[in-house]
């Protein structure tokens, strides 16, 4: 598995390329819910697409289009797997525990985690 460590404010930045598929600084800088200066975001997306490989950019006139190279999925399954390692003992039944403990779950919510723990069932 690939390390996705990223801090808070850069998932935050790429919340906003995952939603939009591809954005500028100026995009990026017009989504967010809290202003932040053109410059503090430009540096960020450049630390992303050179160091931390999550984004890839092309030239798209005098600005670059900044792209995912990774899935929502793909982070959050690293993310996850993390704080299971680390906060939760790598144990598998805290980590779920934790979840269904601290949130308000839905009907379909319960239903499609009985379907998924009967599917597990049937492959033992």
């Amino acid at each position: 598995m690939k390390d996705y460590k990223l801090t808070n404010y850069e998932l935050e930045l790429m919340d906003v390329i995952w939603r939009q598929g591809e954005a500028t600084v100026q995009d990026v800088c017009n989504s967010l819910s809290r202003e932040l200066a053109y410059t503090t975001v430009m540096t960020t997306l450049s630390l992303l697409v050179n160091k931390k490989k999550v984004l890839n950019r092309v030239k798209q006139g005098r600005s670059y289009l900044y792209r995912p190279t990774v899935t929502r999925d793909e982070v959050s399954v690293f993310v996850l797997d993390h704080v299971k390692k680390v906060l939760l003992e790598d144990s598998p039944s805290k980590f779920v525990l934790s979840f269904l403990e601290n949130e308000e779950i839905s009907d379909d919510d319960i239903a499609a985690i009985k379907k998924a723990i009967h599917k597990l069932e049937k492959k033992r």
